[in-house]
């Protein structure tokens, strides 16, 4: 009997799982559709039409995106997007906040480099890497025996 409820919550448990990866993909690339849009404005003073100040105009959207979001945003769109010229498929499935932190230390020679920290690292072991202190790995990888995904799991 026990093993029929495993079964059965494991299949629900993956399926949720991959419902949440589904949505997570889906998250990312309308973050990179919304960096445009925010640059857009902000460039062309657009905001002004609504607001006197790119600040009071964020606050107006009632959707939580601060001034240091749509920032972080805009900035990974210029370095990755326009001066490194990579391809926003390439960064659909990195944390926002990873590859800002991964932008700053960026550069034409290294952004292969940085992107793949920025991938593969946590946000604490890029602030770290960034400091300029001794970089040691705080985890390991493991793989999802079900759909194959890996995740990291902190030491």
């Amino acid at each position: 009997m026990n093993e029929v409820i495993d079964k059965e919550f494991g299949e629900e448990a993956h399926k949720y799982h991959q419902a949440v990866l589904r949505v997570t993909v889906e998250i990312k690339k309308n973050l990179w559709d919304l960096a445009i849009v925010l640059k857009h404005l902000r460039d062309n003073k657009l905001y002004t039409f609504y607001n006197d100040t790119w600040e009071a105009y964020l606050a107006s959207l009632n959707s939580s995106i601060s001034r240091s979001f749509a920032h972080k945003l805009i900035t990974n769109f210029e370095i990755w997007v326009e001066e490194l010229d990579v391809s926003p498929d390439k960064l659909q499935n990195i944390d926002t906040e990873k590859l800002y932190i991964a932008g700053s230390m960026a550069n034409k020679d290294n952004y292969e480099e940085a992107l793949e920290q920025a991938r593969t690292l946590s946000r604490s072991d890029l602030r770290q890497l960034k400091s300029g202190h001794e970089y040691e790995p705080r985890y390991k990888i493991v793989t999802c025996p079900k759909c194959g995904e890996e995740f990291k799991v902190m030491l």
